[in-house]
Formats: structure tokens, C-alpha cells, sequence
């Protein structure tokens, strides 16, 4: 893997896809950024299990592959690096070389094979939903959400569709929040 990619481009990028990294996993691999350079661009993965987001950078790819690299430490060189085109390449000894102007790092990165693919989405399935309705379902069912974490699948909401019917329901063990609406335009 060999690229060139605007500095401020990449740190958008991390930025986003650190979002779904806790640091808090038995997986070394998922506290780090899948990184996978194509002739489209950058692709950036961050991932625990159970959120994961994908974001696209533009990139100038010199050399196809895919990489790891720990995100503390990825977005921590990154940051503190000048305003200028940085450079990432794989260099011998399984090491990554980010380069940007007189700056230099050498960090080990982690086998891409070892990252968890993330689930397939059928795009032929869609629905909008108008975000002023999604949004006041949201706000008259979110005091049901649990707070507390010994019960993590209380600490949501359940979105399901089914025959034109959107309908939203909160659950902490005491209170059950319930909210539905007749939707139109499911494709």
C-alpha cells in the first residue's frame, strides 16, 4: 500500500470512523482503523461489533492494500502533523511509514484478513422517512431508553417497518414507550 492524501482529509476521516471505536473489546483488531486504498480512493472502517462506520477520502493511490493501524495512535500522528499532503507506505518489517513534510513515523499496523467484514446491506430496500416525524417519534419515546449498562439491549430503541407502519418502542424494565405512523413512500 503506497498513497498521498491531504492531511486535513485524512483527519476528517478518522474522525468519523473513530466514533465507533470503545477501546473497550477483547479484539486488539477492533481498536484500530481499517485502512484499504483502491483506485476509488481511501476507505476508513472503524468498528466494536456492533456499530460500525464506513467513510470514503480522496486519496492519490500509488499501490493497492489493505491495513490496521491502532487508532490512539494513528489520529494522535496525524493531528500533530503540518498542513500538507501526507504520505503512507508500507515499508519492510511490518511497519507503516506516515511521512508528512520533514516528519516521520514508523508504527506497527495489524493484518487487514483479521478484521471482522462489515454486514452486507440490501440498497434495493429503502424507506424515507421525513426527519420531522422521525425526530418527534424519537423525542416522545426516548425516556423509555435504560440507562443502565448491566442491561445494554434496553439502551435502545427498536425501529421496525411493516406494511407502510413505521413504528418506534423504548423499554427500560418499567416504562414502555411506544410510537407509531402510517408512512407512504417505502421503495
Amino acid at each position: 500500500m503506497n498513497i498521498i492524501c491531504s492531511k486535513q482529509k485524512l483527519q476528517d476521516g478518522i474522525s468519523i470512523v473513530t466514533k465507533a471505536i470503545t477501546g473497550k473489546t477483547t479484539m486488539p483488531v477492533l481498536e484500530g482503523i481499517y485502512i484499504q486504498a483502491t483506485k476509488e480512493g481511501l476507505t476508513l472502517i472503524g468498528s466494536d461489533m456492533d456499530v460500525s462506520i464506513k467513510t470514503k477520502v480522496e486519496a492519490e493511490v500509488l499501490k493497492e492494500g489493505s491495513i490496521v493501524i491502532d487508532s490512539k495512535i494513528f489520529s494522535e500522528i496525524i493531528r500533530k502533523l503540518p498542513n500538507s499532503d501526507v504520505k503512507i507506505e508500507i515499508s519492510e518489517n511490518d511497519l507503516v511509514q506516515i511521512s508528512c513534510e520533514k516528519s516521520v513515523f514508523n508504527v506497527v499496523f495489524m493484518n487487514a484478513a483479521d478484521y471482522p467484514s462489515l454486514p452486507s446491506i440490501n440498497e434495493e430496500l429503502s424507506v424515507e422517512v421525513p426527519q420531522n416525524l422521525l425526530k418527534n417519534m424519537i423525542k416522545q419515546t426516548v425516556f423509555a431508553i435504560s440507562q443502565d449498562q448491566t442491561k445494554p439491549i434496553l439502551m435502545g430503541e427498536l425501529l421496525e417497518i411493516v406494511d407502510g407502519d413505521i413504528s418506534l418502542v423504548a423499554i427500560d424494565g418499567y416504562r414502555l414507550a411506544v410510537r407509531s405512523c402510517k408512512i407512504d413512500n417505502i421503495t
